[in-house]
């Protein structure tokens, strides 16, 4: 487990809590790493995430587009407004919808 990532399982869903206020392409590659083992279902926790800059957004999105591509479901969860409106500008949320902590509990 990184230090950058907490994991928790439950069923097919993993959620991956990002520890880190900032992702940038290395937090992007450790996040991307944690999915090696992934779950039908995963969701990224950006409540501790309050920066993304732009090499963090491009690992992300490639990450995000080879995971579905690959039949995994993946959700974004506690996305700011800020980086809610930057997901739409580069089509992420296409491939990441958020999800409502509460929608979560019909995983567990």
């Amino acid at each position: 487990m990184s230090d950058i990532v907490r994991r928790e399982e439950f069923g097919d869903v993993a959620v991956l809590h990002i520890t880190s206020t900032s992702v940038d392409a290395i937090s992007a590659g450790a996040i991307a790493a944690e999915c090696e083992h992934m779950r039908p279902i995963t969701v990224l926790d950006f409540s501790e995430v309050s920066f993304i800059n732009s090499a963090g957004i491009s690992a992300l999105l490639k990450f995000v587009v080879s995971a579905r591509k690959s039949g995994y479901k993946l959700f974004a969860m506690h996305v700011s407004l800020h980086h809610q409106k930057i997901f739409k500008m580069v089509e992420m949320s296409r491939f990441m919808p958020s999800i409502e902590e509460r929608d979560l509990a019909e995983f567990r």
